[in-house]
């Protein structure tokens, strides 16, 4: 090897390990680790590896506002800092480290694993901000140069540990030898929290640091809970002044790389976040690896029939069309982010609505409901736990459930009864498991919970308008402040739930019942139009309890009242609707929540409801909706942009539109973690992006009792698609462009 190659220096980390001293031998190996570079996708694969679905290489500097990417395994997440090493909001519930502490003046999410340069933080340096980082399903890549030096670090969380590793590697880029010093941060505020967790993950401000000098590791032990985090460099970097503080000579010659592993170990108590530790690192470049092949494993389960992973799996889609299979594959990475399958969950494997910082532990019904159909294929077992878990909590009161406690928690949510019956609507139609109609769950069988959440409506109509009146700001959008107690998105919801359950009760013989939930809801869709539209216009309005109305123009009455009760729409307003859409919300590569031309646009610039831009979920629900209503080439032309946004990892909770945020390598900028936007790195709801490929694009309606009918929009993407292995009420379908076929089982 020339002195003009890299070099990559390892240590023998069991002797130095068993040693315990700062001395250790060095050898040359291979580099555990590349940096990935971007790459040409020469094929559209049904079945994606890790590497198919990584994002772009993306560059920012410290004072952009980005999204910094977060990783999951199947114990919790954690949130990479915007720097080259650091790391924040390691949540494995009931364990948190790097969350937020509870004191006065409390700074936020805690860094730890912060990188120092001969004594001085490396992002003070100039160019020490400078980051390229990528997203991958299992790891996060980094690199920045810095004084001639370039550090690049692979971030995982091994496969089911409670533990999260960092591979670091500082090469020198200059023509002569030279010795550096590193620094390294560590911080932890580590707690065992076994009640539910609502808003950000918690954290102990006292921790007990102690250095373990068999080890070379630090320990930080809470005080007010059973929980401990290991945390080390190997090779053994040493406690200084700071006692967190630890640091590192090394030497390197012209163009030699060195690797250090980092490592964080959580567990109730420094013995057993000791041993965790000590078999990481001793272990750290089997496990990295093995944690790519779990990974691979895990996603080829996804879409294969009879896998030991889940519950179901989703079709393989046989695609020449890169934004078909880029749609597919965005809704896709949503699901697999959101996936639990933790020892400590009161209600088994499970789907988390928001991935990175914010609310690591909570499932809710309406984020839920917007992506079902694909977790009714992917996962059924799951969805029908959670959909029973809202059965007993009582979410008239509450917006989510906890898995670590199995608690409701927050204000109530207005979509709470549509979205809890649609979830039940699309388990039933995926499986066709209409037993569980008579399953008890608590005080009443299935059936009787989803007639209750279908009508419960009327206790809502207050004032007697004949509408449900769904409360204030806190129970809506949160964000504005005019869409508020009747509106129109809120009650289609009733209309199509309660034909649901009328479906259900006809197959039961009981089509008196049936006769008249129907009734009611042709009765409630006509005064949702009558009172409620804006004749001539396309949007509609809200009706406050004093009988007056304030027109609101929000996506969610548009999708949402095309989604539930399109048949009751005239002509006239389809069209009025469509043209609203184009000329107010419609955007090249995303879209607006809430018209710019709206009154209430100045009240709340939270991206996921306002003009800035658009929850996940709300381009391929509007999508949808637009089929309904306009050309399938018209919208089929917006909706191959959309599929650019998955270029920064899994959709997130809110993406920005192009006129606000300069498009992130083409595609709509994902909204960052940073006030006063405040949108989390990832929602399940992005997963909705399936369900428009397979019932919308594919057009595969899934019916309760009469199969499926196809209805495809493909010849504007690929004609020849086809969706292999969708499981449906027993039996996979081959789904073309024209039929539904059963294929072997």
């Amino acid at each position: 090897m020339s002195q003009d190659e890299d070099r990559t220096i390892a240590w023998d980390r069991r002797s130095f390990l068993k040693a315990g001293t700062g001395a250790a031998a060095l050898a040359t190996l291979k580099p555990t680790f590349a940096i990935a570079a971007p790459g040409v996708r020469k094929s559209l694969p049904p079945v994606p590896t890790a590497d198919d679905l990584a994002g772009d290489r993306l560059s920012h500097k410290f004072r952009d506002l980005y999204c910094s990417p977060a990783i999951q395994n199947e114990y919790g997440c954690v949130q990479v800092a915007k720097s080259v090493s650091g790391i924040t909001a390691l949540s494995l519930a009931p364990f948190a480290c790097c969350g937020v502490p509870d004191t006065p003046w409390s700074p936020g999410f805690l860094l730890t694993c912060e990188l120092f340069l001969n004594g001085r933080i490396l992002l003070s340096y100039p160019g020490g901000d400078d980051l390229a980082y990528r997203w991958y399903p299992h790891q996060v890549t980094r690199e920045t140069k810095v004084e001639g030096l370039r550090f690049t670090t692979e971030m995982f969380m091994p496969s089911k540990r409670r533990a999260v590793a960092e591979s670091i590697k500082v090469t020198n880029l200059g023509t002569a030898p030279r010795t550096i010093t590193l620094g390294f941060d560590m911080r932890a505020a580590v707690t065992k929290k076994t009640t539910a967790w609502f808003v950000n993950s918690p954290g102990e401000p006292d921790n007990k640091i102690e250095w373990n000098a068999v080890r070379n590791c630090l320990i930080f032990e809470a005080q007010h809970s059973a929980a401990a985090s290991a945390q080390g460099i190997w090779p053994a970097a040493k406690p200084g002044e700071a006692i967190r503080m630890l640091s590192l000579e090394i030497t390197l010659g012209r163009g030699e790389t060195k690797e250090l592993h980092y490592v964080n170990a959580v567990d109730s108590d420094a013995k057993a976040a000791l041993a965790a530790y000590e078999d990481l690192q001793n272990n750290f470049s089997e496990i990295a690896k093995q944690n790519e092949v779990s990974c691979n494993s895990l996603l080829r389960s996804a879409f294969t029939p009879g896998n030991s992973d889940f519950s179901g799996h989703l079709p393989q889609l046989q695609t020449e069309d890169e934004s078909l299979w880029q749609l597919y594959q965005a809704g896709f990475r949503n699901l697999m982010f959101a996936r639990r399958a933790s020892p400590d969950s009161r209600y088994g494997n499970t789907y988390v609505t928001l991935g990175g910082r914010v609310l690591p532990t909570l499932s809710f019904p309406w984020d839920t409901s917007l992506t079902s159909l694909g977790l009714a294929m992917l996962d059924p077992e799951a969805l029908r736990r959670l959909v029973e878990t809202w059965f007993v909590q009582d979410m008239h009161q509450h917006l989510s459930t906890d898995y670590v406690s199995g608690e409701a928690v927050g204000p109530w949510y207005a979509v709470n009864d549509m979205a809890i019956v649609r979830c039940a609507e699309n388990y039933l139609r995926v499986t066709g498991d209409f037993a569980w109609l008579d399953k008890r769950v608590g005080e009443k069988s299935a059936l009787d919970h989803l007639l209750y959440h279908a009508t419960y409506w009327k206790q809502l109509d207050q004032h007697s308008h004949g509408l449900g009146d769904y409360g204030k700001l806190e129970n809506m959008l949160e964000v504005v402040s005019t869409y508020i107690h009747e509106s129109a998105g809120m009650n289609a919801g009733n209309v199509s739930s309660m034909r649901f359950v009328a479906s259900l009760l006809d197959r039961r013989g009981n089509s008196s019942r049936a006769s008249q939930l129907r009734a009611e809801a042709k009765e409630l869709a006509q005064r949702i139009n009558q009172k409620l539209y804006v004749a001539g216009k396309g949007w509609w309005k809200c009706g406050y309890p004093d009988g007056s109305f304030v027109e609101v123009r929000h996506c969610y009455d548009f999708l949402s009242v095309l989604d539930n009760m399109a048949e009751d729409l005239s002509a006239g307003q389809k069209q009025e609707m469509s043209r609203f859409f184009w000329e107010q919300l419609h955007s090249n590569y995303w879209m607006r929540a809430l018209s710019p031309d709206d009154a209430d646009a100045t009240w709340n610039i939270r991206p996921d409801h306002s003009w800035l831009g658009a929850y996940s979920s709300w381009p391929p629900a509007t999508a949808k909706g637009l089929y309904k209503t306009d050309a399938s080439s018209r919208v089929a032309a917006w909706a191959k942009n959309l599929a650019k946004a998955g270029n920064q990892g899994p959709i997130g909770q809110a993406h920005f539109v192009e006129s606000v945020f300069p498009l992130e390598n083409g595609a709509a900028y994902k909204c960052p973690t940073d006030p006063p936007y405040i949108n989390d790195w990832c929602c399940i709801g992005g997963g909705a992006f399936l369900d428009l490929v397979v019932d919308t694009i594919f057009g595969a309606d899934m019916t309760l009792f009469d199969g499926i009918r196809v209805d495809s929009k493909l010849s504007d993407f690929d004609s020849k698609a086809r969706l292999e292995n969708l499981r449906y009420q027993g039996k996979n379908y081959l789904i073309s462009s024209n039929s539904a076929t059963p294929s072997g089982n």
